[in-house]
């Protein structure tokens, strides 16, 4: 694994339209086993299911590969109060800041 880890922080809507263009930085990040992937939700203003599904979706591949990927999503914001709703907030490595989440192992 590499020291310096893949960020990606979509901004604005996360939507169907916005998910489309995630999904394949996702995919990449999530097939290259030398990479350690932090989803920085932070600048996201709103997040459907299909936004979460694809944050969910390559946490499950990352999951399955035995290695781990931290989503940023600070409390109040759009994708905290989603992931709170969907139950999600208990189950993936959620932190408040992208400092944290690139200091937890």
């Amino acid at each position: 694994m590499t020291d310096q880890p893949t960020i990606i922080a979509p901004r604005g809507d996360l939507d169907l339209h916005a998910a489309r263009d995630l999904a394949p930085q996702l995919d990449g990040a999530a097939f290259d086993p030398s990479v350690r992937l932090v989803v920085d939700l932070s600048q996201t203003a709103f997040i459907d299911s299909t936004g979460l599904g694809a944050v969910v979706q390559a946490w499950k591949r990352i999951a399955r590969q035995g290695r781990t990927m931290a989503i940023v999503a600070p409390r109040g914001s759009a994708a905290a109060v989603l992931l709170e709703m969907s139950g999600l907030a208990r189950q993936l490595p959620v932190f408040e800041t992208r400092e944290a989440a690139l200091a937890a192992p």
